[in-house]
């Protein structure tokens, strides 16, 4: 039979001499197809098929058959943003963490065709999804929607639609209870300060813990400060950077704060901070020590000759706590800087001013939903004012 160049949604119809069967002809996305009558199909079932192949690239819902898998588009979207410098090193771990995660519970479809994914696979997958914490899940979650989300979008119509945009479809609730990250009370505080400045005065990590508490930074940013941050003569600290990690793990000194935004090039982390009388004799005594490190960092490990690790600070928070009984929380540098925020709230400083100080994103809600608590001594002094 003699060819018929044919446009988008036109086809041609005809019997093949040797099979006997029908075979259609058509054209879509500048390719030529072919779809074949089945054994036992009659010829007006597949009359209709093929019509409806016809139907679908003329209104624009048409779908070319591909065997890309689901964590094949998920794997090569997380390396592409790491190459093109959206993510951080860190960044990128952590989204390796969720992939991770995905593969040990979407086990049942990841290595499916995109194109045979289904809602139900979805939902069964969830039972496994919900073992995690309710955090991961979030992270696992919008790994999951940009996936398909990916295979929907125009540029590469792999799938007609986001499944995950099916309002039946739901984010599993994690099984684990939620661990709330608390601030100590004022008594705790006190008496935690105490400890610090008498019976562990000497302790290598006690500036570093000290300095923590007194500005709310992050353990990653106090472990970045230089001396080149302090200006004693204005009584000012700069932070514009934290420890970070690299794709290997390795600890590494950042170019900036953990709020940086790659895609603006903001910082809203990058801040320089008053100094207090207090946080002034923490940083002297600390320069005292002399600084010697390459990188003129205030706090290093001279015996290993590298980045101080936050672990070792946790570590070292947790023994003290078992052996003085400061608090019934799990004391970690985290508790230190959730502390700060509160005394702040509690004295009532504005929400703008405490976002500054500790680095967060203004109007952001987490200053205030997780990181601020209500110490007892707090709400007692506030009812007096009824009484």
């Amino acid at each position: 039979m003699g060819k018929k160049v044919k446009g988008n949604g036109e086809g041609t119809l005809y019997k093949s001499s040797r099979t006997g069967l029908y075979i259609g002809q058509y054209v879509a996305n500048g390719k030529r197809h072919s779809v074949y009558q089945r054994k036992n199909e009659k010829i007006g079932d597949f009359k209709k098929r093929f019509n409806d192949i016809l139907s679908s690239i003329r209104i624009g819902t048409y779908i070319e058959k591909r065997n890309d898998t689901f964590i094949s588009i998920l794997e090569k979207h997380i390396e592409q943003k790491h190459k093109d410098g959206i993510t951080s090193d860190s960044g990128y771990l952590r989204d390796l963490y969720s992939v991770s995660l995905i593969k040990n519970t979407c086990f049942n479809f990841i290595n499916k065709s995109i194109q045979k994914v289904t809602i139900d696979d979805i939902e069964e997958a969830k039972q496994y999804i919900r073992e995690y914490s309710q955090t991961t899940i979030d992270k696992a979650w919008r790994l999951l929607n940009k996936t398909f989300k990916l295979a929907a979008s125009k540029s590469r119509k792999i799938i007609i639609f986001n499944p995950m945009d099916d309002e039946t479809l739901s984010k599993p609730i994690s099984k684990k209870e939620p661990i709330k990250v608390e601030a100590l009370t004022i008594k705790e505080e006190e008496y935690f300060r105490q400890i610090l400045n008498t019976k562990e005065l000497n302790h290598k990590y006690r500036n570093i813990v000290l300095l923590q508490l007194s500005t709310g930074m992050r353990i990653g940013e106090v472990l970045a400060r230089s001396i080149d941050d302090i200006d004693f003569k204005n009584n000012t600290l700069t932070i514009h950077n934290t420890l970070t990690k690299n794709k290997e793990g390795k600890a590494i000194l950042g170019k900036h704060t953990k709020t940086y935004n790659k895609k603006t090039g903001i910082d809203s982390g990058k801040r320089t901070i008053s100094i207090t009388d207090e946080v002034k004799q923490i940083l002297e005594k600390q320069i005292k020590l002399k600084v010697t490190n390459i990188n003129k960092l205030l706090f290093w490990d001279y015996e290993t000759d590298t980045f101080i690790s936050y672990y070792e600070i946790n570590s070292w928070l947790k023994r003290l706590n078992e052996k003085y009984k400061i608090t019934k929380l799990n004391l970690s540098s985290h508790n230190l800087r959730h502390t700060y925020i509160t005394r702040l709230r509690e004295a009532g400083v504005d929400m703008k001013i405490i976002q500054y100080l500790v680095g967060h994103v203004e109007g952001s809600l987490i200053t205030d939903d997780v990181y601020t608590s209500i110490s007892k001594e707090f709400i007692e002094s506030e009812l007096q004012k009824i009484n």
